[in-house]
């Protein structure tokens, strides 16, 4: 779409021109000329930009990043001044090659080495809410000490509506912009000279549409989808949600803040086996490589890690294994918390500023909440975590996980076990898999003024047959049928669990559970010696599953949600949750 929109600039003034938002700060900018007004203000824009550049040392070193920055680096390059500029090397032509201080840096700023330290870097654009951690870590590592980053983007201001915004949120990027070593100097709220650029660039879609629409077939719809984003933009700008900033930070030294020499990463900035150490010193377990790339390589796992510099080992790493759900009837996502963990040499306090706090409020910042990839956390944190979690205002308690405990029938209460029969799930078995999705969604329905992890064939083939722990036959998936239609009442998932059965999963109606676990129970109980069955399950699903004869244990297992950003909250999540072991991803 930029493309296009250089196409249109190109075509009203006779060259493709400036592409950011114009300024726009009294009446006196308003010109008869729309299209002499669009250009007056965006080079007041630029002229602004040159302004703040011209603060510093005339011997500054300057990086500037994006297309549109590629005038003001030329006319700084003229005055002498060392520039580098990152952007579309096919804008660069003779005039601008023969510039002494001018040098093309590439087009990927994050992937350079080149230059290897600025004092000012300027970066222009919209920034995906996901990249703007790798951009301000890029910019750290560049800028020495009291270096300055200009930046100027669109960012999401309002975040109190559930709907998806790819814009970094504001107030999350100030967080995330201090948590890495920068002061702000200023910000500009210049939202209202966005909407008027809006305003100034529709009537140039309506007077070269039909040239550009004869130039390539694609343009009459690439041409609608842009009315269609500026109309949305605008709306946005109006009512507040979107807007748009230039920032001026500071890189600040190193000894004003404890971690400010400490690198973030995501799930791409490392290699599995360099958490390796970290995991077994945190959990006292061996690191399995195999559960790791199910969790983050399969299940398309997310993650925040902490080195103390480039160059040490990782001493932080907060994951999260993302899952779809049924939110009170309409499709969404969560994504349950997993592997917090922080080196023990530097786990000695957990207040706000401490790497833990750090570390877990970067990763709920990316992850959860109204306008980013997954509505809702959640997860089976043990006490001391949630308890400190709860301490900084990163997570509410929504339920406890509690133990349901089935002791073995007696053979008078065996009589439901002739009317039904059990029998291996065949995975491979289309029917069997429309049997499960059928199932399923019964039992979805059934959870529509609630919240559930999806449960159809897709999922449990991932979660049990894809699972490592398949390959020792550790789980035994079933379907419990009519012993007359042979019609399919219920899919379980079983087992062996400190020398019971633990019922990992049920999937059927609401109305069949008991009558399930009651068949269950029989079935297991027919061996020698018998089996207890165990369920672990939301103390608010108790009702649902509760026989008579069982015993209820508390595990001492709170369930959390985010508290840390705008999203549904503790109140309207209570009790809303149905999980059960299948929903942990380590049993």
């Amino acid at each position: 779409m930029l493309s296009l929109l250089s196409r249109i600039l190109e075509l009203e003034f006779g060259e493709s021109r400036l592409q950011h938002y114009g300024l726009f700060e009294d009446s006196n900018c308003v010109s008869q000329n729309t299209a002499i007004e669009l250009l007056d203000g965006q080079q007041r824009f630029t002229n602004s930009l040159d302004e703040l550049v011209a603060k510093n040392d005339a011997n500054a070193v300057v990086v500037l990043v994006g297309d549109t920055l590629l005038q003001l680096a030329k006319s700084m390059a003229e005055t002498a001044k060392p520039v580098y500029w990152f952007g579309s090397k096919s804008l660069m032509n003779s005039d601008i090659d023969a510039l002494v201080s001018f040098q093309y840096a590439g087009e990927n700023f994050l992937a350079s080495t080149n230059p290897a330290a600025a004092d000012v870097l300027i970066h222009a654009g919209s920034i995906r809410y996901l990249d703007q951690m790798a951009l301000l870590s890029k910019s750290r590592a560049l800028l020495g000490d009291s270096g300055q980053l200009i930046l100027f983007s669109e960012f999401l201001v309002d975040d109190s509506c559930i709907e998806y915004s790819a814009l970094p949120n504001l107030t999350s990027f100030k967080q995330l912009s201090k948590r890495l070593g920068f002061e702000e100097l200023e910000s500009r709220d210049l939202s209202a000279s966005a909407s008027h650029t809006l305003k100034l660039l529709c009537p140039l879609l309506e007077t070269h549409g039909a040239a550009l629409a004869g130039e390539a077939a694609e343009n009459s719809n690439l041409l609608a989808d842009m009315h269609a984003e500026f109309s949305t933009m605008r709306d946005e700008f109006s009512t507040g949600r979107r807007g748009f900033y230039l920032f001026v930070l500071r890189r600040e030294s190193t000894t004003a803040y404890e971690w400010a020499d400490a690198e973030f990463g995501d799930i791409q900035s490392f290699n599995p086996l360099e958490v390796a150490g970290l995991f077994e010193k945190s959990f006292n377990v061996d690191f399995d490589e195999e559960l790791w790339n199910w969790k983050y390589v399969q299940g398309d796992g997310k993650c925040v890690v902490v080195r103390l510099d480039k160059q040490s080992d990782i001493v932080a790493h907060y994951g999260g294994a993302p899952r779809k759900i049924a939110y009170f009837g309409e499709s969404s996502m969560a994504i349950q918390p997993c592997d917090v963990m922080v080196h023990p040499s530097i786990r000695k306090q957990y207040g706000k500023g401490s790497l833990f706090f750090e570390v877990a409020a970067t990763f709920l910042e990316r992850e959860i909440g109204n306008t980013v990839n997954h509505l809702l956390g959640f997860g089976f944190p043990n006490q001391k975590t949630m308890n400190i979690s709860k301490r900084l205002g990163l997570y509410e308690k929504t339920d406890d996980f509690i133990e349901i405990v089935y002791p073995v029938s007696q053979a008078s209460q065996k009589q439901e076990r002739h009317q039904a029969m059990i029998v291996d799930y065949d995975p491979l078995d289309a029917a069997s898999r429309g049997e499960l999705d059928s199932l399923w969604a019964l039992m979805k329905d059934d959870y529509r003024d609630g919240i559930i992890g999806v449960r159809d064939a897709k999922y449990i083939q991932h979660r049990y047959m894809n699972h490592p722990f398949s390959k020792s036959k550790q789980y035994r998936c079933v379907i419990i049928r009519a012993q007359s239609s042979k019609k399919a009442l219920a899919f379980a998932v079983v087992k062996e669990h400190d020398g019971s059965q633990l019922l990992m999963d049920l999937i059927c109606p609401v109305a069949v559970m008991k009558s399930a676990i009651s068949i269950l129970k029989q079935e297991l109980g027919t061996g020698e010696g018998g089996a207890i069955l165990r369920l672990w399950v939301t103390s608010s699903g108790k009702d649902k599953v509760l026989t008579a004869g069982a015993i209820v244990n508390e595990l001492g297992i709170e369930i959390p949600c985010n508290s840390w950003n705008p999203g549904p909250n503790a109140a309207v999540l209570y009790g809303a949750w149905w999980l059960t072991a299948g929903d942990m991803d380590f049993i």
